[in-house]
């Protein structure tokens, strides 16, 4: 009688703990899903991207070489160096990391370079020298071959309905049984490039290479293991070591610096955290948070405070915004710290803000820690004047300044004055050599900076 009972009343209590747990399972398993399509998909996006930039690079490119007045070459080359970078940014986001690409992104990094040192030169009384006619016609036939073997995957991809989520899985446990046409294909391009005759890219070049990494090489301090890593990687988000789970691998090797990859998974977080630590001196270099940004509850000036309270806490100590943006229901901020009131724009540091709660979802400190060191800075032999001066009479200037940057035709330190204005309804940013009054580079505006003239 009494086990009657207590069936009786157990019976319904596990029934509902049942339907309950079959609720939560099905919408984990929900969850889940949408998460690896918006994954599979933004993987797919990137390669497509990536396919479209490098056939109008190699367009680009050979169009370069039927040119036959100064006037065309410059846009022309500046659209190579256009999509050299938008393809840099393609493989960025592709799973590549445990497999080598290295050659074939420092060979788009180099276009880039080349592209653009000859671009921003006056060609009228500098034109292309025979070397550099020839390292266009190299750059030519080798995206040439990056382009037949990319269309190869591509094609393979539509008629085999490969996914990218199966390629991310198959580097990570070295599943040979799994198709992997699209590592082969990947790896082909990559053992190209390695086997291709060296590039005659000319001594401003070799020297940016230099300038790259001495940088990478100014990442110092004393070598961390991977406990280390996880340690500094719970410390920085702050999260309980007993609530966390922590996985530690090598970084791929076409990273620009060697670091520890970490992810942390945890009931607090809500969703994995990814990020990267230095080997050498244990530095945060980025940080992503993979949950889903809700519906933007708050503005970009709460979101900016947001961000600066996250610098603080991790030891960036004042700094200052040098561009902001909205996207995607995040606002995205550029800080970088002064000295004497000039911007230091090579130590920039970007962080990411959620607009549903304010919380800091993404950061980049990558450019920090390679640049930021003492420095002593010139003082300015072009005044204020002579720099509004020198740019185009059609664009209103609303804000200038004295700022750092980085030379595109060798990688130093240039001081520079930096003037923001407005042309023909967009925005631009113009920098003057403050010691020699040459424009050194013009930037064009994602969104309108305002600003009162300075």
């Amino acid at each position: 009688m009494v086990y009657g009972t207590v069936a009786r009343v157990l019976f319904p209590v596990a029934l509902v703990a049942l339907v309950g747990a079959g609720v939560w399972g099905y919408q984990e398993h929900n969850e889940k899903n949408s998460i690896l399509i918006k994954a599979e998909n933004q993987y797919q996006r990137a390669f497509h991207e990536l396919n479209y930039h490098i056939d109008n690079l190699h367009d680009e490119l050979g169009k370069s070489l039927v040119i036959n007045t100064r006037r065309q070459m410059t846009p022309c080359l500046t659209n190579v160096w256009r999509l050299a970078n938008a393809a840099q940014s393609d493989v960025g986001q592709l799973p590549l990391t445990l497999m080598p690409f290295n050659n074939t992104e420092a060979f788009l990094s180099r276009v880039a370079d080349f592209s653009y040192r000859v671009a921003v030169r006056d060609l009228e009384k500098e034109p292309l020298t025979k070397n550099e006619y020839q390292t266009l016609k190299d750059l030519h036939k080798h995206s040439k071959n990056i382009q037949n073997q990319l269309r190869h995957v591509q094609a393979n991809v539509f008629t085999k309905q490969l996914r990218w989520m199966d390629v991310e899985t198959a580097l990570a446990s070295d599943d040979k049984k799994s198709d992997n046409t699209i590592i082969d294909g990947f790896r082909t391009i990559e053992k190209n490039m390695s086997e291709n005759p060296e590039i005659d890219w000319g001594v401003g070049i070799r020297s940016l290479e230099t300038k790259k990494q001495q940088r990478i090489k100014g990442i110092d301090g004393k070598p961390i293991d991977k406990e280390e890593a996880k340690r500094i990687a719970l410390a920085f988000t702050g999260l309980n070591p007993a609530e966390a789970k922590v996985e530690v691998d090598e970084n791929g090797k076409a990273e620009g610096y060697s670091a520890y990859s970490v992810r942390i998974t945890s009931k607090k977080a809500g969703a994995p955290i990814n990020m990267d630590v230095t080997k050498r001196g244990g530095k945060v270099a980025w940080l992503m948070n993979e949950r889903e940004v809700g519906e933007e509850r708050i503005g970009l000036d709460e979101a900016e405070a947001s961000a600066r309270k996250f610098l603080r806490a991790h030891g960036f100590g004042d700094m200052v915004v040098a561009e902001s943006d909205s996207y995607d229901r995040l606002g995205i901020f550029t800080f970088v710290p002064e000295q004497n009131g000039v911007r230091l724009n090579p130590d920039a540091v970007t962080v990411k803000t959620a607009l549903d709660n304010g919380t800091v979802i993404a950061f980049n400190a990558t450019e920090y820690l390679f640049n930021h060191k003492p420095r002593k800075l010139p003082e300015p032999r072009v005044t204020k004047e002579q720099a509004r001066a020198k740019v185009n009479p059609g664009v209103k200037v609303t804000r200038q300044r004295l700022a750092l940057i980085e030379s595109k035709n060798d990688g130093k330190d240039v001081l520079c004055w930096e003037l923001t204005g407005t042309y023909d309804n967009s925005t631009y940013t113009v920098y003057i050599n403050a010691l020699t009054g040459d424009e050194e580079e013009v930037v064009k505006m994602d969104t309108g900076a305002e600003g009162e003239a300075g």
